[in-house]
């Protein structure tokens, strides 16, 4: 990454209130800002939820599905 995408990406997590920068010298500090994520951890937290319990059913319809086309198979062949 170069030096100038750098500075745009922190600059951003500043203007967000994620990270707070102090330069001294030629050395630029990065430290977590005052800004918490808690509003944004509640969200994906909430989707992981949904998207857990969407998966957990598609992997219920798929082990119907394979039991069915195996008893189906089953019938088939005698």
């Amino acid at each position: 990454m170069t030096l100038t995408g750098m500075k745009k990406h922190v600059g951003v997590l500043e203007q967000a209130g994620l990270v707070a920068t102090e330069k001294v010298g030629r050395v630029r500090t990065c430290r977590l800002g005052p800004r918490r994520l808690d509003a944004e951890t509640a969200w994906l937290e909430r989707y992981q939820q949904l998207w857990a319990a969407r998966f957990d059913a598609l992997d219920q319809l798929v082990e119907e599905l394979k039991h069915k086309e195996k008893v189906d198979g089953r019938k088939q062949r005698k």
